[in-house]
């Protein structure tokens, strides 16, 4: 999901041997392409995915593609629908690496009933937020020790989408209370497909929030970790081929409207490749940090609510302690 976006191509092909990098989802869609390139440019890649059988199922297609690389692709089992499935993913990635150079939170789900998970957290907020805020603080430690090595470039991608502006159109957010990612939006009818892209929409808020947080407090540390949002595209993934066939009144025309407005999902992947290794990110880090990316590595201002500081420390606050309850019943 996303928006109109630009068809330009990434010209820069950095030489990612030796660093090790992680996309989330990367089994389909954004992820695996994103995965794909970024092996292509040597990297080692690991596929942060549920099932072994799609994880193994996709690096055979990627090194299909790339018959030749320098790279290395690798799978994480990765749960991201609830607290703990999530740390323990990433106490398994501690074990198994001694440096983090990139990490793309990408998975996502866009069009799911409500319903709330083992956590008591809304199924699109759990994992498209939650589980990828639980991923970057447990791995932060180890991407704090990898920037500090000599020629490191440490960065986080969070991937987002200018469908976060939808929410705000909707009505006024807080994130002061569990409520606030726990309860049905609206009250009723809340399986509708615009209730349904306004769930999605708050959790793409949430990754923009979770972006600027974060960077305000490495910047605080003095950190050199470069952290970014981006908006893919309006990309022709399987899910948005989904959500756009429930559209109401258009949804009979889904097909023509995908081939008219969409761009396909390797096309969707280079602005996540661009944020993930483009050297412009990091030699001009002051104008990047914390940004918001859209196609193709254009920096661009996100909604009056994705900018608000105070509601990014909230959702950042009332995450740490769900997380922390979570954790420790």
């Amino acid at each position: 999901m996303g928006a109109f976006s630009s068809r330009a191509t990434i010209t820069t092909q950095p030489n990612l041997t030796g660093r090790v990098l992680m996309v989330t989802g990367a089994n389909r869609g954004i992820g695996f392409e994103t995965a794909k390139q970024l092996y292509r440019m040597g990297g080692t890649v690991y596929l942060g995915v549920r099932s072994e059988e799609n994880a193994r199922r996709a690096m055979e297609l990627i090194r299909a593609d790339v018959p030749s690389s320098d790279g290395q692709l690798k799978w994480l089992p990765l749960d991201l629908s609830t607290v703990g499935k999530t740390r323990e993913s990433a106490e398994a990635f501690l074990k198994a690496e001694d440096r983090l150079d990139v990490l793309i939170n990408n998975a996502c789900i866009g069009d799911a009933p409500f319903e709330l998970n083992d956590d008591g957290i809304e199924n699109m907020m759990a994992t498209n937020h939650v589980g990828h805020y639980v991923l970057t603080t447990t791995l932060l430690d180890l991407m704090r020790q990898t920037s500090t090595e000599k020629g490191s470039d440490v960065r986080i991608v969070n991937v987002s989408s200018t469908v976060h502006n939808a929410w705000s159109r909707k009505t006024q957010i807080s994130f002061s209370d569990p409520l606030d990612i726990s309860k049905p939006f609206p009250s009723k009818n809340p399986n509708t497909w615009s209730h349904t892209i306004a769930r999605y929409s708050r959790t793409k808020l949430a990754n923009l929030l979770f972006t600027k947080e974060l960077q305000r407090r490495l910047d605080s540390e003095g950190s050199s970790i470069i952290a970014v949002s981006v908006h893919p595209g309006y990309v022709a993934t399987a899910a948005a081929r989904e959500s756009t066939a429930k559209m109401p009144i258009l949804g009979w025309i889904s097909e023509i409207l995908v081939k008219l407005f969409f761009i396909d999902e390797a096309a969707g992947a280079r602005n996540s490749v661009y944020a993930a290794s483009d050297p412009t990110v990091r030699s001009d880090s002051q104008k990047h940090r914390g940004s918001f990316i859209t196609p193709v590595g254009k920096i661009a201002t996100p909604s009056d609510l994705a900018q608000n500081q105070d509601l990014a420390r909230d959702l950042w606050n009332l995450t740490e302690k769900l997380v922390y309850q979570r954790m420790n019943p």
